[in-house]
């Protein structure tokens, strides 16, 4: 699975005016530094812990769905059509390698709130949208499940070709700077805040790594991934 990112969040968890008691300065100098360190530091919180803070829209782009196999019609005998309504769509370029599916699939981006829309590839490259009443999902520990219903099933992807599957959806803990977890928004200010103290790229010969402090808070976030 890889993930594109469509939306950034519309604000930062943090504001200039919260980080500047961690700077130390009383004068907000205008120059956009502040601004930009915040947004840096929340990019890489959420780099190192997997998470999307506030709410942002991605896309998961898959090559098939999981857990299947792609076995080759052509070895089997079945004619353009056959149990495969609508897929050859009277284009007649023979039989095709499909994937055949049936798993579930775990979105890594967290928090997990809800998917936009999955859409399939067709042979001709062309998307098409699935019915939202052919899966359902389910969240846990802020990750998201996405699974068939009872009676559907995934529409076939062709085999051998990247990007068959592109499922949009949202994730982040909220509109509102006030749902983000506080240690997750001190661990923000802190970067930022040693990131103004230490501008230069190395420090004492060594590349300027993140502080313990901050990586202590980000580790009890990482646990939490793919269990």
């Amino acid at each position: 699975m890889r993930l594109r990112l469509v939306t950034d969040a519309a604000s930062e968890p943090v504001t200039v005016s919260e980080l500047m008691p961690f700077i130390r300065v009383d004068i907000d100098p205008a120059d956009g530094v502040m601004t930009a360190l915040i947004a840096a530091a929340r990019r890489r919180v959420e780099k190192e812990t997997g998470l999307a803070l506030m709410t942002q829209t991605w896309v998961a782009v898959l090559d098939r769905w999981p857990d299947t196999v792609a076995p080759d019609y052509r070895n089997a005998g079945l004619a353009p059509g056959a149990g495969l309504s609508g897929w050859w769509n009277g284009v007649q370029q023979g039989p095709q390698s499909l994937i055949v599916p049936n798993g579930i699939i775990e979105i890594p981006k967290r928090p997990f709130l809800s998917v936009t829309q999955i859409q399939t590839r067709d042979v001709m490259t062309n998307f098409s949208t699935l019915d939202s009443s052919t899966y359902y999902t389910e969240v846990s520990d802020y990750m998201g499940r996405i699974a068939r219903k009872p009676g559907a099933v995934w529409p076939p992807v062709p085999a051998n070709m990247l990007g068959c599957i592109e499922i949009t959806f949202t994730c982040g803990f909220g509109a509102a700077a006030a749902n983000v977890p506080d240690d997750l928004k001190t661990a923000i200010k802190m970067l930022a805040s040693h990131w103004h103290e230490h501008r230069e790229p190395v420090l004492e010969g060594q590349l300027n790594i993140m502080p313990h402090h901050v990586q202590s808070i980000l580790n009890s976030w990482q646990s939490l991934r793919l269990r």
